[in-house]
Parts: structure tokens; sequence; C-alpha cells
């Protein structure tokens, strides 16, 4: 097809890429003849001046009407957006994963170093192993957290981790969001343990949300965004607290919202087995 310049979240100009486009919708879990049929679609659409969220919206309104489990997988980087406007429901995702790999994780609100003290997001300890993990939540489009904030890191847990006593000896930065070159440079050649969207690339936020069955609760294609939010609220952060609360749930959306949303999540959890 010809050439078609979109625009990008970020506000940048770029050529459509059927290459990126497919292997983004294949990752939710459909085949590659569906995706391609999705592909058709998306490119009889395209014009100059497209910008990337209105592709996301018409390939994922393709997906919730004939292939719900893989939309919701398909909305993931979105769906980590919703969890604002504050961080914490993604810090909670964060230990909880943490958790699942066998750390003991602990939520300190600060923490002594040498020079001041300071707010740590997460704790995590297994073995001789103890992390200081800084959460980073942003739910702008487009943004890249960079070498700044990874410099900040740095120093953050050089100041913790010379208290011998807080026994911190790795560094984490975790973010919802993809890195700049330059925060990866920096956070690779410090020692620090960069994770975000897409990086590393085998081992990403999202595969570690998959992997780990913590898929939030807002992939649900189900719920409306106001009972995603009471739901938060009431710190039922991921899609299997649905069960684990159920009481609680069915008060906050009734029974008949649960129903649907507990089946939707099942039909996820099986698709992502079968694609595992």
């Amino acid at each position: 097809m010809k050439k078609i310049k979109i625009i990008k979240a970020n506000g940048d100009q770029d050529y459509f890429s059927e290459e990126k486009f497919l292997n983004s919708i294949i990752k939710s879990g459909i085949s590659q003849e569906i995706a391609k049929g999705i592909l058709k679609e998306i490119e009889g659409e395209l014009k100059e001046g497209t910008t990337t969220g209105e592709i996301y919206k018409k390939a994922f309104s393709r997906l919730k009407k004939e292939h719900r489990p893989a939309a919701a997988r398909y909305s993931l980087k979105q769906a980590l957006m919703e969890l604002g406007p504050t961080g914490y429901p993604f810090e909670q995702i964060v230990g909880r994963i943490l958790e699942r790999e066998g750390y003991k994780v602990s939520f300190p609100e600060s923490v002594q170093g040498r020079c001041i003290r300071h707010e740590v997001d997460v704790v995590a300890e297994k073995g001789k192993e103890k992390i200081m993990a800084e959460v980073k939540f942003h739910n702008q489009a487009g943004f890249r957290t960079d070498a700044k904030t990874a410099m900040y890191v740095r120093g953050r847990f050089e100041d913790l981790s010379f208290v011998k006593e807080n026994g911190f000896n790795r560094g984490w930065l975790v973010t919802n969001t993809k890195f700049s070159k330059d925060a990866i440079d920096y956070a690779n050649c410090v020692g620090i343990t960069a994770i975000g969207w897409d990086h590393p690339r085998e081992r990403g936020i999202e595969e570690m949300l998959i992997e780990s069955k913590l898929l939030p609760i807002t992939v649900l294609t189900t719920l409306n965004r106001e009972e995603k939010r009471k739901l938060l609220e009431a710190e039922i952060v991921v899609c299997s607290d649905l069960k684990i609360k159920e009481r609680e749930v069915k008060m906050i959306i009734g029974e008949k919202k649960f129903i649907s949303a507990l089946k939707e999540t099942e039909e996820i959890e099986n698709k992502n087995n079968s694609a595992a």
C-alpha cells in the first residue's frame, strides 16, 4: 500500500508500519490470519494524519466484538494508564508480581539513608537479595521515562544502601511506560534494573503481568469506567481479586456485572494459558 504518515501519541509523525501493527495485535493471542483481516480493514480507513490512538480504537473495537479475551490483552497498555490518577494501584501490582516470584514484599512509608529519609515504594527480599524498587506511574500516552528519572533512582539507592542495616543490594526502576534510550543506557551502566513497557525485550512489564496472571481489572471490557474506579478505590486491583473478594465486588457492581466480569476473567486466563 502507499506509505501513509500517522501521528504518534507523543505528537511525532511516522509512516504506518504493517509489520508493527501485525506484531502488536498478534501478541493479543489471535491468529495471523485474523490479524491480517483486521490490518486490511484498518488500512482501508487510513489517511494522512490518522493518530495511533484512532488506530488502536478501531482495532480494539473489532477485537471486542469478535475476540473479547484478545481485546483485553491488546488493551493492556491502555489499561495500565487507567489505573490512575495515583500510582498506588500500580505499586500494589508490582509488589504482588514480586510476591508471586517468591519475594517477601513490604511497602514502607520511608527509610533512612545516609543523608536523608526516602519514600520507598516497594521493598522485596529473597535470600541474600534485597530490592529497593522505585515505581513510576504515568497516564499520559506517549510519555517516556527519561534518564533523569534513572539518575534520581540511582542517587536514592546509593544513599539508602550506604546504611548497612537497610541491606539494599539491588535498585529497580519499574514503570508502565517505555524508556528513552538514554535512560536504558544509563541504567545499564550503573547497574539499575529498568523494567517498563517492552523492556527488557523478553521480560517487560507486560510479560510479567501476563505470566503472573495479575492483569489489572481495567482490562475488562464488561465493566465501565465508573465501575472500574469504584473497584480500584476498594483496592480490588487485579482480575483475580474478583473471585477472592466476591462478596465485596457484588456490593459494588451488582451480581449480574460480577458474573459477566468473572466470566471474562476466566476467558482471558484460558486464552493466556493456551498462548503460553
